[in-house]
């Protein structure tokens, strides 16, 4: 029924023990078979044969194809993955889990019905930060964090906690330069597929939510944002780009005082600034990206532009 897969680098080097309780909370989910697409140099793959070799689980390891770009990314370990399972197996079902994400107890149950509903084409579990930090301040802004975190995934997506139906992401062929929002592209081009997307309240716990993007991801976030308007259709006038400049600016007396509030004063203003500055260099990077890349007027044409032909809508 279902295929599940993990996207690894060095993994273990990383995460340690966490990568073996992610494993373990996915014994919740009734799959034989394990997709590893590893492109680290650790023991990674070790470590995942030893605990599939112990819970008789089918591993199938491989590193990522490159389809024709200069090297591996997230995109293409996706994309391997899913051409691995269509190529490979019969079942329903591919679920990505990342080596960081903890299913919450409940988080299969809750996913059952909606697998079994042919209107379905990805399920996707609510992102739980095992820090209360992201928590702390939504809730200091006013902002209900199950709430912030579905609208999120409307637009961005995610993958860290994923099931998607053979039939949706069939012919789907993400560009592999995509390094940042491949899970957007993937959530999207299921949408324009005509399925539906279901949001798990029961979840997972996001051990290791990583770093802040640095400048290199920020400019490219902007750069495919536009391009696969998943950023405001405003930001066809370069104007816009300027007033979300502006009002950026002016928000950042707002952005010092909660986290002040919260960290107090030394480390507030640090982190603070930091996120602030952060916020600021990604309008400016659509700003200056807006003179040149359009958001599209329609997303679906965009991302379908990019499946097998055979797959492609009539209408598009």
């Amino acid at each position: 029924m279902i295929v599940l897969s993990m996207i690894t680098r060095n993994s273990w080097t990383e995460c340690r023990n966490t990568l073996l309780e992610v494993l373990n909370s996915t014994l919740q989910v009734p799959y034989k078979s394990l997709i590893l697409v590893d492109d680290g140099e650790d023991e990674t793959r070790d470590v995942v044969r030893k605990w599939c070799r112990e819970h008789g689980k089918e591993i199938f390891i491989s590193r990522s194809r490159l389809y024709g770009y200069h090297k591996p990314t997230r995109a293409t370990a996706r994309q391997t993955a899913i051409d691995i399972f269509l190529e490979n197996f019969s079942d329903e079902w591919l679920m990505f889990i990342d080596d960081d994400v903890i299913l919450n107890e409940g988080w299969w149950e809750e996913a059952a019905p909606h697998a079994s509903d042919s209107r379905v084409g990805l399920i996707w579990g609510l992102d739980y930060v095992a820090t209360p930090f992201r928590r702390r301040l939504l809730e200091a802004l006013g902002i209900d964090y199950v709430d912030y975190h579905k609208k999120q995934f409307e637009v961005r997506g995610g993958m860290h906690d994923t099931m998607l139906r053979r039939e949706a992401i069939e012919g789907i062929m993400i560009p592999p330069e995509l390094h940042i929002f491949e899970d957007a592209f993937i959530k999207h081009y299921v949408e324009c597929r005509g399925y539906e997307c279901r949001v798990l309240l029961t979840g997972s716990t996001h051990a290791n939510p990583g770093r802040e993007p640095g400048r290199e991801v920020l400019r490219l976030m902007a750069e495919w944002g536009l391009k696969l308007g998943l950023e405001d259709p405003r930001y066809r006038n370069p104007l816009f780009g300027l007033y979300a400049l502006a009002r950026t600016t002016a928000g950042l007396p707002l952005t010092l005082g909660v986290f002040v509030q919260l960290l107090g004063l030394k480390k507030g203003l640090g982190r603070g600034l930091k996120r602030f500055w952060m916020k600021w260099l990604y309008r400016w990077y659509l700003w200056i990206y807006s003179f040149r890349i359009k958001p599209p007027l329609n997303r679906c044409k965009v991302i379908m532009s990019y499946a097998h032909p055979r797959d492609k809508p009539q209408d598009q």
